[in-house]
């Protein structure tokens, strides 16, 4: 009885995957804390102080510029040694549940965190988010491959750990949860969701204990909104989706141009630090993630044109870094641009239009979530960030309403969040994490055949109409004297002709248009062709074009259906019921 018990828990609990969450979740905040202050003291080096804390406008110009170039080409150098030792080609925590069913390398991971944290360490106008992700999911993984864990559970550790990385970064468990769900999961699935938010609290935890807790960014949203700020909320979300737009193409653009002056690969990243160096000379709140910054923004110290030309030079610094070849994240820097863009439409529409009605800190606020969501793509998970780090309390709604707006433009006149972005310039057909891996692992092979007799090309049309007969079959397979496969005849067409006096031989009555596929190959690739083409069958034939069967469309599109079913009814399974 006792053990009938506990054997239901355990199932209930799925306690390796839960212990595995929590023993992750701990490690993964200790070593985001550890990493921070090593970045920092680093910083304190090169600079004379943390720049992702504290501003560098005492640090002397030449010191600034000597250490972005400089530390630009020894990042470039990097480079070029990882992807020596086939170390950049890295799967990244979304294709990993895409495609590889949650497979990821530890050591390819270790190998992007050491480059973005040389990236951060110069003072890039990149964030830790990405790195730590790709820590946390990396380690998660390949500890699950080594316990050999099942396909789902593998997809929900990549979930644990970017979540808990994300929950480490900004001291906010509920965002790193459903940061994970929605850009890693694609779902909000309670099978996903428990282990998830188990692995970003105990992560948020140790950074607590390691670090010490304080407000990330200091918001004082304590008046309810006026009703006008509701359509401000909706001019704010347009003008967020337009700057993270511009920020994805403008980083794809100057790839582009860098690439087509085909200068050598670890020259681009000094380059990247060279510009990233002059535009500190002048703002050097550019460089590091921004968080210093966008607590200046919210101070409201700020003249109008110094929070404009914050503006551009930011966009311009977060370009340069990642379009040259920095590695690391752009969801802080997203939050700092729509900081400084909130506080101009704060400055330019609300005030003379509305007068304080409208704090600054609200409409700061609901710049910074439209900007993220535009780029990021997770807007449940921005919400909450900012929920959890920015007070926003009384303005969640008008927030809410930005990030509706900015996501869905973004959308609509993009079609792409930053990441998936990057998937389709790398003519990837990922356009998020839903798990297609097993989509494309099923092929033509896996598929009911219709077994047809195969007849060669001499033999009379009588004799093939009896083969066709005995079969029971609409059509058979014609084949050369070497047993390649040349097409299909179509029985009825076969007794028509003998009853002419002057038929026509066999290889005259193969069907034109004839469309084989490789038992090999994926029937994902050929959903469309069906569609497109109208085709109602496909012959499959092996590598030696030797003829396996045919496969009706209703089989193909049946099976494809079946998948992705199965693949849905795994995402939302919920734990089983612990009945007495």
């Amino acid at each position: 009885m006792v053990s009938d018990v506990v054997q239901k828990l355990t199932n209930f609990l799925n306690l390796k995957l839960f212990s595995l969450a929590a023993l992750g979740g701990i490690a993964i905040g200790s070593a985001v804390s550890l990493i921070r202050t090593l970045v920092g003291f680093i910083q304190t080096i090169l600079f004379g102080t943390n720049v992702n804390m504290h501003s560098a406008i005492s640090t002397p110009w030449e010191r600034i510029l000597a250490v972005t170039t400089v530390g630009g080409l020894i990042l470039g150098l990097l480079l070029v040694l990882s992807a020596r030792y086939k170390r950049l080609s890295m799967v990244d925590p979304i294709e990993a549940n895409a495609v590889n069913g949650g497979k990821m390398s530890f050591l390819d991971s270790l190998t992007f965190v050491g480059l973005s944290l040389v990236s951060i360490s110069i003072g890039g106008s990149v964030g830790f988010e990405a790195a730590m992700t790709q820590l946390g999911a990396g380690t998660l993984s390949a500890i699950g491959q080594r316990l050999n864990f099942a396909r789902q559970e593998l997809r929900m550790l990549v979930s644990c750990g970017t979540g808990a990385g994300i929950a480490a970064i900004f001291g906010a468990p509920l965002a790193g949860a459903f940061y994970a769900l929605e850009l890693v999961v694609g779902g909000y699935a309670t099978r996903a969701l428990m282990p998830t938010l188990l692995a970003s609290s105990l992560s948020s935890l140790m950074v607590y204990i390691l670090i010490g807790y304080e407000p990330l960014f200091k918001a004082n949203i304590v008046e309810t909104p006026s009703i006008w700020h509701f359509p401000i909320a909706i001019l704010i979300g347009c003008m967020a989706a337009a700057v993270g737009i511009l920020v994805m193409r403008g980083t794809t653009s100057l790839e582009y141009l860098l690439k087509s002056l085909k200068l050598p690969n670890f020259l681009k990243p000094a380059i990247g630090g060279l510009f990233l160096g002059l535009i500190a000379l002048i703002v050097p709140q550019v460089m590091g993630p921004g968080h210093y910054g966008i607590n200046e923004i919210l101070a409201g110290s700020k003249a109008l044109h110094l929070i404009i030309l914050i503006l551009l030079a930011k966009m311009a610094a977060s370009i340069a870094c990642v379009g040259s070849g920095f590695r690391g994240g752009l969801f802080s820097a997203s939050l700092f641009l729509g900081a400084a863009l909130g506080c101009i439409i704060h400055d330019i529409i609300t005030i003379p239009l509305f007068g304080h009605a409208i704090p600054l800190d609200l409409t700061v606020v609901a710049g910074m979530a439209g900007v993220a969501a535009s780029i990021i793509g997770t807007p449940a998970a921005i919400i909450l960030l900012l929920l959890e780090t920015a007070n926003l309390n009384l303005g969640v709604i008008s927030t809410v309403i930005t990030v509706i707006v900015s996501s869905v433009l973004t959308r609509y006149l993009f079609g792409y969040s930053f990441s998936t972005w990057r998937f389709h310039i790398r003519g990837s057909d990922i356009t998020g994490p839903q798990d297609i891996g097993r989509l494309k692992a099923l092929t033509f092979g896996n598929l009911p055949l219709i077994k047809l007799p195969t007849i060669a090309e001499h033999t009379s049309l009588i004799d093939a109409a009896n083969a066709a007969k005995r079969a029971e079959v609409d059509y058979i397979a014609i084949k050369d004297k070497n047993g390649h496969f040349l097409g299909l005849a179509n029985n009825k067409l076969l007794l028509t002709e003998l009853e002419k006096t002057s038929p026509l031989s066999l290889c005259n009555l193969i069907e034109k248009n004839t469309h084989c596929v490789y038992q090999t190959e994926s029937i994902v690739n050929y959903i469309d062709t069906i569609n497109e083409k109208k085709l109602k069958r496909l012959s499959v034939i092996d590598e030696n074009h030797h003829f396996i069967g045919l496969v009706s469309e209703v089989a193909i599109l049946r099976r494809y259906l079946i998948e992705i079913v199965a693949a849905q009814e795994e995402e939302l399974e919920h734990f089983p019921k612990l009945t007495p």
